[in-house]
């Protein structure tokens, strides 16, 4: 006799550990949170980077600055801006809900670089984790 399938969600993202750039990372007060250095991927056009609500959630409706800087070299100066978007998020969300999806554009090449959000309000209580992940396009 044949098993019954259960109602189940397969799915999610899948990143490997080099692809993480934050891991429930509580935000500054209207200030700049920056990543350590990771080599952003350039894969034509079919990458992005995704930020969630971290473990703790997001509680705070705030517009967040995201930005990505790059430099020619590992260990060099983060002085090259490569993606910058307002993303606004309307509070009340909790660990895994999408904050944002930024398509890296493919004119940028893979390069060392820094993920910097910026926020505007009071917002550390707020976590978010942050990776980049390949994306397909049918």
């Amino acid at each position: 006799m044949a098993k019954a399938i259960a109602t189940n969600e397969i799915g999610g993202d899948l990143y490997c550990e080099g692809d993480l750039i934050f891991e429930d990372q509580n935000l500054a007060d209207t200030a700049a949170t920056t990543s350590s250095e990771f080599m952003l991927a350039q894969t034509m056009g079919a990458a992005q980077i995704n930020i969630i609500a971290g473990a703790d959630g997001v509680s705070t409706a705030d517009t967040y600055v995201v930005t990505v800087i790059t430099a020619d070299v590992s260990g060099g100066t983060f002085n090259n801006t490569a993606i910058s978007q307002n993303v606004t998020v309307a509070g009340t969300e909790v660990a895994g809900d999408a904050l944002a999806q930024i398509a890296v554009p493919r004119e940028v090449a893979e390069c060392h670089s820094k993920l910097v959000i910026t926020t505007t309000g009071d917002s550390a209580a707020d976590e978010v984790t942050a990776y980049q992940v390949g994306v397909c396009y049918s």
